[in-house]
């Protein structure tokens, strides 16, 4: 772990950065750990892109960034969303996120990352040699599977949505590639995901994919930190804009527009930048209110133990039944959603028709308490970590494995999700990936 520790160049600076936050700007001392150590994983994320596959340093940023930063913001811009405030104070807040978020990253330090591109694209290159066309059947196939939804059981919809995804597993193969129709392929591909992301209203798969593909896209294009900072940045006001139209969009589609949808989705967007709505959003469309998950947090520590007990690690217990049996062996397994979680362990209201988590964290606290919970995510920690350099281990077997592992994060890299979901979705796309591997290596012979 000390040998890992001393890797994460310039972790040792985010307790003096720490320290004269607290000293020179006043900042609550848990409150500046933790916006130093969201600062230095923002860093560490742009340094590693275009040299690894940094997925575990993008859970530990998003989770800093909607569980420290979105709550200090709350805290201090002097309004509240009627709904979506921080329930407890600062102090008792920062006191346990800040040292939950820490804990889980310590926890992945003790296994290595083994993610190197340079070797991953030299395996990519050996396959290629061999398959050409490969990237070209994977990308076509993950294009026309989801126009196939209407005709899928709804109880195979999941399986076959996780295998709609591996039309991005092509496109980074041919990243790889010396193809000169590498990068028109990318871009098509990326942009009919635009294009699904604007005629549905759902954009979670566009801003996951796109920050999962850049590490291939900054290596292949060997983009220096300032260039990798500048497209970070760009990345961020987009993320910026869609979050700031999105919900006016999907109320507008939802009530059956006829129009076009991308003209309508790039009019608001330019009206709430010309409008100043972006920069200095109303209460009740807080931007803030997006970004800020730890009102969650904080709610379940407001309502839990004075309201309602804790857990004691049934939901913990109720998310490895649900993960690990199939529903003919457990037919009361817990279901994927949130809601029932969010409404028992907050104590508040949610319409019918949504779903909300209350994130790894808060169900750690939900089930154990302060102490208990930073150590719950501490054994999470341990446990993406031992999996993470599993996938690199079992990349004896299948050279190109760790290509195939955003297929496998999509739902566990979000930090706003609880344990049931990220916990179910690795396991079964785990299965699948694995089951698709075998199933080319056994019906063709090869070992992708």
């Amino acid at each position: 772990m000390i040998a890992n520790l001393q890797q994460e160049k310039g972790i040792f600076w985010i307790l003096p950065i720490a320290l004269a936050l607290n000293l020179i700007m006043g900042i609550q001392g848990w409150t500046s750990i933790g916006l130093a150590f969201t600062g230095f994983y923002i860093l560490q994320v742009i340094h590693k892109m275009g040299h690894k596959i940094p997925i575990i340093d993008l859970m530990t940023t998003l989770a800093s960034l909607q569980w420290i930063v979105g709550p200090y913001i709350d805290y201090h811009n002097g309004s509240s969303h009627y709904k979506y405030y921080m329930y407890v104070p600062e102090e008792q807040y920062m006191a346990f996120a800040v040292p939950a978020i820490i804990a889980f990253r310590l926890g992945t330090l003790f296994f290595k990352d083994h993610s190197n591109l340079e070797d991953i694209g030299q395996r990519v290159i050996n396959l290629l040699n061999n398959y050409p066309k490969l990237p070209y059947v994977f990308i076509i196939a993950g294009l026309i599977i989801p126009y196939l939804n209407a005709f899928i059981p709804a109880g195979l919809r999941f399986v076959f949505f996780l295998l709609s995804n591996v039309k991005y597993v092509g496109v980074i193969y041919l990243l790889f590639s010396d193809k000169p129709n590498r990068w028109p392929i990318f871009m098509i591909v990326m942009a009919i995901t635009a294009l699904g992301s604007i005629a549905s209203g759902m954009f979670h798969d566009l801003l996951l994919w796109a920050m999962l593909t850049f590490t291939f896209v900054a290596r292949e294009l060997k983009l220096s930190y300032s260039s990798k900072m500048v497209i970070a940045l760009i990345g961020m006001f987009l993320a910026i804009t869609i979050q700031s139209v999105k919900h006016e969009y999907r109320d507008i589609i939802h009530k059956g527009y006829g129009g076009n949808k991308v003209s309508l989705f790039l009019g608001l967007a330019a009206d709430n930048w010309s409008s100043g709505r972006i920069v200095t959003p109303s209460s009740e469309d807080d931007m803030n209110a997006r970004l800020n998950q730890g009102w969650i947090i904080s709610a379940v520590m407001k309502h839990i133990p004075e309201y309602e007990p804790y857990a004691g690690g049934s939901t913990i217990i109720e998310g490895i039944e649900a993960a690990l049996l199939p529903r003919f062996l457990a037919p009361n397994k817990k279901k994927a959603g949130g809601r029932e979680n969010f409404m028992k362990y907050t104590g508040l209201p949610l319409g019918e028709n949504t779903s909300m988590g209350i994130s790894l964290a808060g169900e750690g606290y939900a089930n154990y308490g302060v102490y208990g919970g930073i150590f719950f995510m501490f054994c999470w920690g341990l446990f993406i970590g031992w999996f993470w350099q599993k996938l690199s281990n079992w990349s004896f077997f299948y050279p190109t494995l760790l290509i195939w592992s955003p297929i496998l994060f999509l739902q566990v890299i979000k930090a706003e999700t609880e344990f049931v979901v990220v916990l179910n979705h690795l396991i079964k796309a785990s299965v699948l990936v694995f089951g698709l591997l075998w199933f080319i290596k056994r019906q063709w012979g090869i070992r992708i």
